[in-house]
């Protein structure tokens, strides 16, 4: 689908946001794929997804002026991945019963690996205190506790209230933490999940098609519904005014293996750690596959290096070839030190293995790199990032577009039928003067009156037969009236069926009516489960119309899509039910 930057970053470059739930940072990066430049990079200290969005691209345009990406790729914490693996006794044939396994499985990984936004975090996250601080913070508040409940004290110093009785913190800063905590609690926590199925090559190596064998694990990226809409509506809002251009926020990607790709293809067996605040992810890659992921999560308590170690020591993180580390936010090198002399591996610092124009110490902007180089179409199988704005609706789904059609068919198919009723008139007129001109001719004979009398009676038969045939004419032109509102009635319904059926991987193309009732829809979709998602919307909506799926490209009917250029092109045959 973005073929067209698989190789170069297009003009301008691309902009990479990534929120950590304390502030925004956002990277302008250019160049190709394996040789991107970071060509500036800003921070906004504001949590509203509205004001951090105005703060950065004011300084951006401080340093670009109007040469700002119009390509837009998020990096969100609370976008959290996954591998999920599916039992041999689980039939995962079932398209329907699979995505809900899937969605079910990320609910209790995001549940358990998203941060814990507890205020020692936050001040933590927003530079006012440091871990060490924080520790000794949890200490004094749990002695705080104790000593209360010896006296009987009922309300205990909660942990700002310590943090302020040690001037570690101002009554501001708590202020300003209690907000951003009060904004990341989430009452809504359905989830939007976008997920590919892993594969592992052929046993045959021999095989020059490429075959792979589908593997019962899946790459799944989860985040709150109500997240990642409050971004898409930020660049919405945002998108043209004061001189930033139309802005197209392409995909969401997580922090955890954000930076895969920067190890390129690879058919070793290579172990990748990567350290973030909130979490250390663990991923084993081998063949080009993603063979196990473990997240560590950190952000309610200090990382316990142990933990990493006790992972890096079973299963098939041991067997490794390689071993790289991400040090995303640069804080822990006393940590990659210990594993590194428990297992007698030397780590391999990630940005020195690129051929990437980064700055010595800017492992910083490792995630940003990798969404890029994933964007531009490297390793695009080990990463799973959630679909961005949804393309724009083609112009004949608009509303006003319906409308002035609908205002337009009635009145041009009217038209026509008077039309046509009228020039019949004139014509049966025409016809009756000539019969009176001939008449006139035959007056001076009794002879040719009565010819005349006689061809006189002949065209008042032939005028009433007319007359007949003008009043057939006109219950014609009722009944087809009625059958062209009738139509207009269905098809208005018919199109927001349509419409509402459709899902972000899907875009509709043309609409044939091939007879009455009888209609192709053919179009294109970024990927089997979308189009079967449309079959399973679009067959429920039918049936208010008394209208069924005939024919289905969808895995339910047990066809399949065709791949064209990257993208799955398919075609429905929509009929209406015969009446019983």
């Amino acid at each position: 689908m973005l073929s067209f930057l698989n190789k170069k970053t297009a003009g301008k470059g691309i902009l990479v946001l990534k929120v950590n739930g304390f502030d925004l940072k956002a990277t302008v990066i250019n160049g190709s794929r394996n040789e991107l430049k970071v060509t500036v990079s800003v921070t906004s200290h504001k949590v509203e997804p509205d004001a951090a969005l105005k703060d950065v691209f004011e300084q951006l345009q401080n340093v670009l002026g109007k040469n700002i990406p119009s390509n837009v790729l998020l990096l969100h914490i609370s976008a959290i991945s996954g591998l999920v693996e599916v039992t041999d006794s689980f039939d995962s044939a079932d398209s329907s019963n699979l995505l809900e396994m899937l969605r079910w499985e990320m609910e209790g990984i995001v549940a358990s690996q998203s941060p814990h936004w507890d205020l020692g975090w936050l001040l933590m996250g927003r530079g006012y205190i440091s871990a060490a601080q924080r520790e000794e913070l949890i200490v004094l508040a749990m002695e705080e506790k104790q000593r209360t409940h010896q006296t009987g004290d009922p309300s205990p110093m909660r942990f700002g209230e310590v943090a302020m009785r040690e001037q570690m913190v101002s009554k501001e800063q708590i202020a300003e933490c209690l907000h951003i905590q009060q904004k990341l609690q989430l009452s809504d926590q359905r989830l939007l999940t976008q997920w590919r199925p892993q594969v592992t090559p052929s046993a045959d190596d021999s095989d020059l098609s490429g075959s792979r064998d589908m593997a019962n694990k899946y790459l799944c990226t989860a985040m709150p519904i109500v997240q990642h809409q409050q971004w898409l509506d930020a660049v919405k809002k945002i998108s043209g005014s004061n001189g930033i251009p139309r802005l197209n926020l392409r995909q969401v990607y997580p922090f955890a293996g954000s930076t895969i790709p920067l190890i390129g293809d690879s058919s070793e067996t290579i172990l990748l750690t990567e350290f973030h605040q909130a979490y250390v992810l663990c991923a084993v890659l081998s063949n080009h596959s993603v063979i196990d992921t473990v997240m560590i999560k950190c952000s309610g308590k200090q990382l316990d290096i142990t933990a990493v170690a006790d992972v890096m020591g079973q299963g098939a993180f041991v067997d490794i070839e390689r071993w790289v580390v991400a040090d995303v936010d640069q804080v822990y090198a006393e940590q990659i030190e210990y594993l590194e002399s428990v297992f007698q591996l030397t780590p391999e610092p990630l940005a020195r293995h690129t051929s990437l124009d980064v700055a010595e110490g800017s492992e910083a902007l490792l995630c940003e790199l990798g969404a890029v180089q994933h964007f531009l179409g490297l390793s695009p199988l080990l990463v799973t990032p959630l679909a961005g704005m949804p393309p724009p609706d083609p112009f004949y789904r608009s509303p006003r577009f319906k409308v002035a059609m609908a205002l337009l068919a009635v009145p041009l198919f009217i038209a026509s039928y008077e039309g046509y009723y009228y020039w019949k008139l004139e014509q049966l007129t025409q016809q009756l003067v000539a019969k009176e001109e001939q008449l006139n001719r035959f007056k001076a004979s009794k002879k040719e009156q009565r010819k005349e009398y006689g061809e006189a009676q002949k065209n008042i038969a032939l005028y009433e037969e007319k007359q007949k045939d003008l009043g057939l004419l006109q219950s014609e032109k009722q009944l087809v009236e009625q059958v062209i509102v009738k139509r207009q009635s269905f098809m208005s319904r018919l199109l927001p069926v349509l419409s509402e059926s459709i899902n972000d991987g899907v875009v509709l193309e043309s609409i044939k009516e091939n007879q009455w009732y009888e209609f192709s829809l053919t179009g294109k979709a970024v990927d089997q489960a979308s189009i079967d998602d449309f079959n399973q919307v679009l067959s429920i909506s039918l049936e208010s119309l008394h209208m069924y799926i005939d024919k289905s490209p969808s895995n339910f009917s047990g066809d399949a899509a065709r791949m064209q250029n990257g993208v799955y092109a398919f075609e429905f045959l929509l009929k209406r039910q015969e009446a019983q």
